[in-house]
């Protein structure tokens, strides 16, 4: 009877750390949909024409998003919004090289996106966020800069990444973008537009250059 009781009670505990971890995973994870015009307003009009907003895809929660657009059936643009960070100093944000990613999966808790769509990166993103209004951005040893850009509220640079992340404070990696197959060309900005905190990635498997960020409507 007692041995009955002890896995009786087992089986009582392990639903309700079950029922709480479902919990957990579903209140924190992205919600799919496809609504080209979320950030459509960000390509100039030239462009417009060219974004295949049939191949369009948001993931959305509470505090932050991405979309993945097609520009020319060649160019991947990522786009993230963090709702939180609205009140970030760009020119507080650093951009630190040669930092080892090689162990972010190790104790990653989160959900994996892209990860067949190359040119773009699989991008990795924990279920909390707590970047506690600090950002910074994170380069392995094989990713360079090859150019800085920056504008009245845009940053950024133009190089070839192969791991990427985004972390807090306290060095945490919250967010990563892995290229797997070897360092890619890439346009990255961080941009502020009116209180909103963005990042845009640019990819392609055809050869391109910094000159793409004029697709972009940068007010």
């Amino acid at each position: 009877m007692k041995k009955k009781y002890i896995l009786y009670s087992l089986a009582i505990i392990i639903v309700i750390y079950l029922g709480f971890k479902v919990g957990y995973i579903v209140s924190n994870s992205h919600n799919t949909e496809s609504k080209a015009k979320t950030y459509l307003w960000l390509f100039k009009d030239s462009a417009k024409n060219n974004i295949d907003t049939m191949f369009c895809v948001g993931h959305v929660r509470k505090n932050d998003m991405f979309y993945h657009y097609m520009y020319k059936e060649k160019y991947d643009v990522l786009i993230f919004e963090y709702n939180k960070l609205c009140f970030i100093n760009l020119n507080n944000i650093p951009f630190l090289n040669n930092v080892n990613l090689n162990n972010f999966l190790d104790s990653f808790s989160g959900e994996a996106y892209n990860m067949t769509l190359y040119p773009s990166p699989e991008t990795s993103i924990m279920y909390e966020l707590p970047f506690n209004n600090v950002f910074q951005v994170n380069l392995d040893a094989s990713s360079t800069i090859e150019k800085r850009i920056e504008g009245k509220n845009y940053r950024g640079f133009f190089g070839k990444v192969l791991r990427m992340s985004f972390s807090n404070s306290e060095g945490k990696h919250l967010v990563l973008f892995d290229y797997k197959r070897e360092a890619t060309p890439t346009l990255f900005l961080l941009y502020k537009y009116h209180g909103r905190f963005l990042v845009i990635m640019i990819n392609s498997e055809e050869k391109f250059d910094e000159s793409i960020i004029n697709i972009l409507k940068l007010e």
